[in-house]
């Protein structure tokens, strides 16, 4: 069971950089109402979706930044089209938004693959690129106002995104020093490891029964992409085992990230105050919604030429509704 309890540990670390990201970070502020047990409750829903995802990215052997953005890809469908049924309004954009353009972009290949193959690059690097992951966060943070949320102060920020940055940085070591042995297709990855289907099966599980309470045709189209997205990832994926996270990261680089929600709180909070609301929503998600778009297709008829893409580069791999 050692190897389940190695599993056990990355759904947990990936939850919680799926959570920073995906809720944190796209929130940029936190809800008035937010309490611990609304946390606890959010990491242990990500925390399945990224396990569906990390399964999958164990079974096709895919690596690198193709891994990060395809599981990405696949945590965003979970919570999006399985856990709640935003992707289907606004049909079809919501297909993109937010699935591919914030979870698989955002969350799968900018904060965890980009977090830890900068981690292995340069300081220099690092530092502009989690600058830069700030600003960004900035910048969307405007658009909130508008929404008519109420924006918390410097010391609730410093502990929304902050403090809660402190928790990507402990996933991110911990991710990173994580042994993964004989897990890959040439090892048979799936067979006598029947803990790698609790997290996939619950997200099937979860979708079936939203199908069946709210029948919608719109619905069919989850299993057609989460299908055509686990297919690609099974032919571009390698056919031998190789390390998900390591080598590990010092702690000091890990601890690096934490610039990229300081700039935010610093950014942010002065231009809430002399800008109000800006609406930067619809150009951030045509923009991130093209990208991510496009990186799918692209993927996906790499996958078609039956891996035509060479190199793997560096990093691995309750929801409120999002609209742009």
């Amino acid at each position: 069971m050692r190897e389940a309890g190695v599993y056990l540990l990355a759904v947990l670390a990936l939850g919680w950089i799926a959570v920073w990201a995906g809720e944190n970070l796209f929130w940029t502020t936190p809800a008035p109402d937010l309490g611990l047990r609304d946390l606890v409750f959010t990491w242990v829903a990500y925390g399945v979706a990224a396990g569906a995802a990390l399964s999958a990215v164990i079974w096709s052997g895919l690596r690198g930044w193709r891994a990060a953005y395809l599981g990405g890809a696949l945590l965003g469908f979970a919570v999006e089209g399985a856990f709640v049924g935003t992707m289907y309004d606004a049909f079809p954009a919501q297909l993109v938004w937010t699935p591919l353009a914030w979870h698989a972009l955002i969350s799968g290949l900018v904060v965890l693959g980009g977090g830890m193959a900068l981690a292995r690059g340069g300081i220099g690097r690092q530092v502009v690129g989690m600058a830069g992951l700030g600003l960004f966060g900035a910048v969307w943070g405007l658009y909130w106002p508008l929404e008519g949320k109420e924006t918390a102060g410097l010391r609730g920020m410093l502990a929304y995104l902050g403090l809660a940055g402190l928790g990507v940085v402990l996933a991110l070591g911990v991710l990173s020093r994580l042994d993964m042995p004989g897990f890959g297709p040439a090892q048979g990855a799936w067979r006598g490891r029947w803990w790698l289907w609790l997290a996939p099966g619950a997200v099937v599980a979860l979708w079936a029964l939203g199908t069946a309470l709210a029948p919608d045709p719109v619905r069919l189209i989850w299993p057609a992409m989460v299908g055509i997205t686990v297919w690609a990832m099974g032919r571009l994926g390698r056919r031998e085992s190789a390390t998900l996270f390591g080598p590990p990261l010092s702690w000091g680089r890990c601890g690096l990230f934490l610039l990229a929600p300081l700039v935010t709180v610093g950014l942010v909070l002065p231009g809430w105050a002399r800008l109000g609301g800006v609406p930067v929503n619809v150009p951030v998600a045509l923009l991130t919604g093209a990208v991510g778009l496009g990186l799918w297709l692209w993927l996906l008829l790499a996958a078609v030429r039956q891996g035509g893409l060479s190199g793997a580069g560096g990093g691995g791999v309750a929801p409120r509704p999002k609209g742009p």
